[in-house]
C-alpha cells in the first residue's frame, strides 16, 4: 500500500487531488472487490471453476492495460 497514494492522486490536478483520489480508491473497491465474488460464484455453479479463473485472468489484463494506457501528469 505505501505507493498507491502517490499512484492514485498524481493524475489529478492540486485543487482535487484528495476527491479524486478517495474516489477512485473507492470505487475501484466497489466495482471490483465487491462484485468479484458473486461473478464468481455464479460462474462456478453455471459452468465450471476453470471460468473463475479465466474471470480473475481477464480482470489482472484489463487492470495492466489501465495502468499503461493511463498517462502521468507532471506537477
Amino acid at each position: 500500500y505505501g505507493p498507491i497514494g502517490a499512484a492514485l492522486a498524481a493524475p489529478f490536478p492540486t485543487t482535487v487531488r484528495y476527491t479524486g483520489a478517495s474516489m477512485t480508491f473507492n470505487l475501484g473497491g466497489i466495482f471490483g472487490a465487491s462484485l468479484a465474488p458473486y461473478i464468481a460464484t455464479w460462474l462456478a455453479t453455471h459452468y465450471s471453476l476453470d471460468y473463475v479463473g479465466y474471470y480473475l485472468a481477464a480482470s489482472a489484463v484489463i487492470s495492466l492495460v489501465c495502468i499503461r494506457l493511463s498517462g502521468r501528469e507532471e506537477v
